[in-house]
């Protein structure tokens, strides 16, 4: 597949430019005889998300409004994995990867940032639980684990007790936010001082020059995260208990 660059146009396209594409896309996938009339709006969606779907006929996709101003190749790259995923086409990695490199540049990165703290709203309770205070812990955490070097997190507990997301570090608000099924009597102390420090290390990780969104738990993340005096006994206790 022939490497396509995200960085080098700048002239920006209208929604028919855009319509364009994804028809020219639809022909070279191959995906039926006659392509579809296709539909295209900018929404603002909280992060940079995207969706397509097809209805009497139509393709009706909905682009996040970060991309307004994004390169031609990158509504290319775009239309091609939206249209694999709805008709359940293989896709390409080297379009994802291509796709994840725009992302990840500082100018998408601080536009994500922005547009999560002013449409997005963290519902979360008070860091101090029934069982456990989030901030006795993090505080323990910070001067045990980071030197005390981290800065100060907004806490809290989720209000529902989720046992898919154990934890949640939010950059955008600033904020750690911790599944409430661990704030039981029951739940041994390490095990949720284990999820606050996972969370911890995102902070410290998000400050590396080698960041990458998509890709957030490296081989460096689960190399410090094993600095978790715990960390065996931890794991234990959640393959048994969850």
């Amino acid at each position: 597949m022939k490497q396509l660059s995200l960085f080098e146009e700048e002239q920006f396209l209208t929604l028919r430019d855009i319509r364009e594409i994804f028809t020219e896309s639809y022909r070279e996938l191959k995906l039926g005889r006659q392509s579809p009339r296709v539909q295209v709006q900018y929404y603002p969606f909280v992060g940079i998300n995207h969706t397509i779907r097809l209805r009497d006929e139509i393709l009706h996709v909905r682009l996040s409004d970060l991309l307004a101003e994004a390169p031609e190749p990158v509504f290319k790259v775009l239309s091609l994995i939206l249209l694999s995923k709805l008709y359940r086409r293989r896709i390409h990695p080297d379009l994802v990867s291509t796709y994840h490199s725009y992302l990840n540049s500082v100018e998408m990165k601080h536009k994500a940032l922005q547009a999560r703290r002013s449409r997005g709203r963290k519902l979360k309770l008070d860091p101090q639980g029934g069982q456990y205070d989030l901030t006795i812990l993090f505080k323990e955490l910070n001067q045990e684990y980071f030197n005390s070097r981290l800065p100060f997190i907004d806490l809290g507990w989720s209000r529902r007790k989720s046992r898919r997301i154990l934890g949640h570090f939010d950059p955008s608000h600033n904020s750690i936010t911790v599944s409430r099924v661990f704030d039981a009597p029951e739940v041994p102390k390490f095990v949720v001082s284990y999820i606050l420090f996972h969370e911890m290390l995102h902070v410290l990780f998000m400050t590396s020059p080698h960041f990458d969104g998509k890709y957030q738990h490296s081989s460096e993340f689960r190399k410090e995260e094993k600095k978790f005096k715990h960390h065996r006994e931890t794991n234990e206790w959640l393959k048994k208990h969850l």
